[in-house]
């Protein structure tokens, strides 16, 4: 057995489980070596292998009790007939192709964006005061906030993924009821996915040495602009 990449996801793990409890706990310190240094950092590709390799261990130590995958029965049937359906070993790759893909349109709309009020306040009555960008930096700069971000996103989401499929027993939709394990599952589930996108706005500000306001306003406006293109694509 290659024992190569064992060994470097060892050497990896103490500057990884730093950039994870500094992230969660100061975002913009824990992109402070990294912010606006127009270059993806070694750093972050190394946090993301590590977070890939988390998510593949959580996956294959965290069983699913009550979920038959090739049977699905249940209030999960829809979602786990879909799985069924999916390559397990290639989802932590798919979520990390989309979130640098979403990361990259995001900046390039941000960035078209703030072109365009440069662009205007040179029409105003003051255009040497010119405003500010809601996102400084290059579209590196936010490729390394994709990396950082998606290192702890991708072990984290997968955690709380089975952790929900493990709650959906039978057992426990006959106590809650249908409506019942819905709206225990989807409260969790809808905190998480904003405590994502705080933790998201606030990577974009800490490497783009932005505020999180602007880093928020510049996300929104893109994301908003980009679900509207893509929902009226035939």
């Amino acid at each position: 057995m290659d024992e190569g990449p064992i060994r470097s996801l060892l050497d990896i793990l103490p500057a990884y489980l730093n950039f994870v409890i500094g992230f969660l706990r100061s975002p913009r310190a824990a992109f402070a070596p990294y912010a606006l240094t127009g270059r993806v950092h070694g750093d972050m590709t190394s946090f993301l292998l590590a977070g890939v390799g988390a998510a593949y261990l959580a996956g294959a130590l965290m069983p699913i009790p009550g979920i038959d995958i090739q049977n699905p029965q249940g209030s999960m049937d829809a979602f786990a007939g879909w799985l069924a359906d999916q390559d397990v070993k290639a989802l932590p790759l798919e979520a990390l192709l989309a979130v640098i893909a979403a990361a990259l349109l995001a900046h390039l709309v941000a960035k078209l964006f703030d072109r365009w009020s440069a662009a205007g306040a040179k029409l105003a009555p003051d255009p040497d005061r010119p405003p500010t960008p809601n996102l400084a930096g290059s579209a590196e700069d936010s490729v390394n906030a994709a990396l950082g971000f998606a290192s702890i996103l991708l072990p984290l989401t997968m955690i709380v993924f089975l952790g929900m499929l493990a709650l959906a027993t039978p057992a426990l939709e006959a106590r809650l009821g249908r409506t019942g394990l819905i709206l225990a599952i989807a409260g969790p589930l809808i905190l998480y996915m904003l405590g994502a996108a705080l933790y998201l706005v606030a990577a974009f500000a800490a490497v783009h040495k932005v505020s999180w306001g602007r880093a928020a306003a510049a996300l929104s406006t893109a994301y908003v602009c980009i679900a509207l293109v893509a929902t009226n694509i035939p």
